[in-house]
């Protein structure tokens, strides 16, 4: 099952509940107002009643039409956008040799495995890993998009756009991403899939 299915059955799961939880506000609400008709406490109940209602119809407006778990939205999804969903160290036939899953993910720091800081992709072992910093690179996911961004690294960073083929240094500034850009470490090169 790949895992654009696994998240749209996720939402749905979660969408699902939210229904539920909307359903049964409504109907407690319906019970609440039937029984206590003459009591002073009557306005609580309802208010109460209805904030659940409304938290769980904002979370399903939220779940259904705007961000969807780990990746696109189901409206980016429509406009047949693709969702990155890994990371693949690739050999100089353009094999990829190692893999990092991103589904899910907010962030990944690119770098080499040290005692003193972490990092989400290592680089260590690579064949230039001399020329990769502890912490060289990131990759942060912000509304719907994945960011790379230089973190001061003294070799720098490029990145290959699929959509041009162009090679452009990342300098201080976030440079968007999306799947089929290979980012460029030194001579390590990482596809965005």
């Amino acid at each position: 099952m790949t895992g654009s299915v696994q998240m749209r059955k996720k939402q749905m799961g979660k969408a699902a509940c939210d229904g539920l939880i909307i359903l049964q506000t409504v109907l407690l609400a319906v019970l609440v107002w039937h029984q206590q008709m003459n009591s002073e406490y009557l306005p609580w109940y309802l208010a109460a009643l209805f904030l659940c209602a409304g938290t769980a119809a904002a979370d399903l407006y939220h779940q259904l039409f705007r961000k969807g778990a780990g990746g696109l939205s189901w409206q980016q999804e429509e406009k047949g956008l693709p969702a990155v969903q890994e990371l693949l160290l690739l050999d100089e036939q353009n094999k990829p040799v190692r893999s990092w899953n991103m589904a899910g993910r907010t962030s990944m720091v690119i770098g080499r495995r040290n005692d003193e800081e972490e990092v989400d992709v290592d680089l260590e072992d690579c064949a230039y890993s001399t020329f990769v910093e502890c912490q060289h690179a990131a990759l942060n996911f912000c509304l719907d998009r994945w960011y790379l961004e230089d973190l001061g690294s003294v070799n720098g960073v490029r990145i290959q756009k699929a959509a041009d083929g162009c090679c452009y240094q990342v300098t201080s500034r976030p440079c968007r991403v999306e799947a089929g850009d290979i980012i460029h470490i030194a001579n390590t090169r990482l596809l965005l899939s």
